[in-house]
C-alpha cells in the first residue's frame, strides 16, 4: 500500500473529482484513493470505496452538463476498537490496524463551489471534443459553458466557441467563479478572429452602454485594447482615458496607455506609462505581478530605444500576450 490520498486537503479533493470523471469506474478511484492496485485487500478498503461512491455521486459528469451533484449524506463506515480487524488476522482492531487509521484521512464533505469550479474547468480542459460535443448545453453551468469555448477555441472550432461563448454572456452573469471580464475581451477578439471585426466593435459598445455585472472602466479598458489592435489610436485615446478615470490605480490601464504613446511615437510618455504599469503592478499577488513586469518590459525597452511597438512578424506573439495579460486580475 502505498500512500492514501488525503481528501482533508482542498488540492487532493479537487484531483479526486477529478479523477471520478476520468476513470468513471468506482473500482479504479477506490485503488487510485488508497495508492493501491491491490486496495480490496486493506484493511481499510471499505472506507476508500465509501470516499470513491461519494465523489463519484458529486463529481460535475459531462452528461449534467458539469452542473453540481448533492449526494444524500450517507454515513461512513465504522469500526469499534473492540471490533475484529477488517483485515481478516482475528485480532482486535485496537491490537492491530487502529495505529494506521491515523495515517489516513476519514472526512469527506461536499466540496465547496470554489473547489467545485476548479475540478470543472480542469474536467473540461482534459476531454476531447467527441465527449464534450455530447454534453447538453441548457443544462451547463456558465461556467462549464465559458470552459468548453475555451476548449473548443483551442481546437480551432471558432463558431462553435463564440457560440457557447455567447450563451454564457447572454446569460444572468451570477457565477462568482467566471471572469466576466476575461470572457468579454475574449469573445471581442474572437469576432475578430473570425473577420467580424465590425461586429467585436459593436459587442464592445453595446456592454458598456448597457452595463451587467461589470464597471464600466473594464469596458473602456476593452475597448481602448481593441481599438490598439485595430491600429485606431484616435478612438483609443478616448477609451485609454475613460478606464484611468475609472480605476486610476489598475497597471494594465497605465499599460494600455503606454501602447497608445508607443504607436504615436511619444517616446518619453510611452516611458512614463510603461514604468508607472510596473510600480503599480506591486500591488498584485506575486505570480501576476511577474507576469505583469514580464508583459511590460519588452515594450518599455523599445520605447527606451525608440522602437517601434512591434514588428509585423512579431504581430501575432503581441497579439497572444494581450490575451494573456486580461487574465491579470486585481480585487476591484
Amino acid at each position: 500500500m502505498g500512500s492514501p490520498k488525503d481528501l482533508n486537503q482542498p488540492e487532493m479533493y479537487v484531483a479526486a473529482l477529478v479523477q471520478a470523471v476520468q476513470l468513471n469506474n468506482i473500482q479504479a478511484l477506490t485503488r487510485w484513493l488508497a495508492d493501491d492496485d491491490q486496495a480490496e485487500t486493506s484493511p481499510f478498503y471499505k472506507w476508500f470505496r465509501y470516499f470513491a461512491e461519494r465523489l463519484t455521486a458529486m463529481a460535475p459528469r459531462p452528461e449534467s452538463g458539469f452542473a453540481a451533484r448533492p449526494a444524500a449524506p450517507v454515513a461512513p463506515p465504522k469500526i469499534g476498537r473492540n471490533d475484529p480487524c477488517p483485515c481478516g488476522s482475528g485480532k482486535k482492531f485496537k491490537q492491530c490496524h487502529l495505529d494506521d487509521e491515523q495515517s489516513v484521512a476519514w472526512k469527506i464533505g461536499s466540496p465547496t463551489p470554489a473547489m467545485r469550479a476548479l475540478a470543472t474547468s480542469q474536467i473540461i480542459q482534459g476531454l476531447g471534443l467527441d465527449v464534450l460535443d455530447e454534453v447538453p448545453w441548457e443544462k451547463c453551468t456558465p461556467l462549464a459553458l465559458a470552459e468548453m469555448a475555451a476548449a473548443y477555441h483551442k481546437e480551432g472550432e471558432l463558431d462553435t466557441a463564440l457560440t457557447l461563448l455567447k450563451k454564457m454572456l447572454d446569460g444572468d452573469r451570477e457565477d462568482p467563479f467566471v471572469l466576466l471580464d476575461y470572457w468579454i475581451a475574449r469573445y471581442a477578439e474572437w469576432l475578430v478572429d473570425a473577420g467580424l471585426s465590425a461586429e467585436g466593435e459593436r459587442f464592445l459598445l453595446d456592454e458598456y452602454k448597457n452595463l451587467r455585472k461589470i464597471d464600466g472602466w473594464q469596458i473602456a479598458q476593452k475597448l481602448a485594447a481593441f481599438y490598439i489592435d485595430q491600429g485606431k489610436l484616435e478612438s483609443a485615446e478616448i477609451w485609454v482615458e475613460t478606464a484611468l478615470q475609472g480605476k486610476p490605480d489598475n497597471p494594465f490601464n497605465h499599460y494600455l496607455q503606454g501602447l497608445l504613446r508607443h504607436g504615436g511615437e511619444q517616446w518619453e510618455a510611452a516611458v512614463t506609462a510603461y514604468e508607472r504599469a510596473q510600480e503599480l503592478s506591486e500591488t498584485f499577488r506575486e505570480m501576476e505581478q511577474a507576469y505583469m513586469v514580464d508583459l511590460v518590459n519588452e515594450s518599455l525597452e523599445r520605447a527606451r530605444n525608440r522602437q517601434p511597438l512591434v514588428t509585423e512578424e512579431e504581430e501575432d506573439s503581441a497579439t497572444d500576450a494581450a490575451e494573456q495579460a486580461t487574465q491579470v486580475r486585481e480585487e476591484s
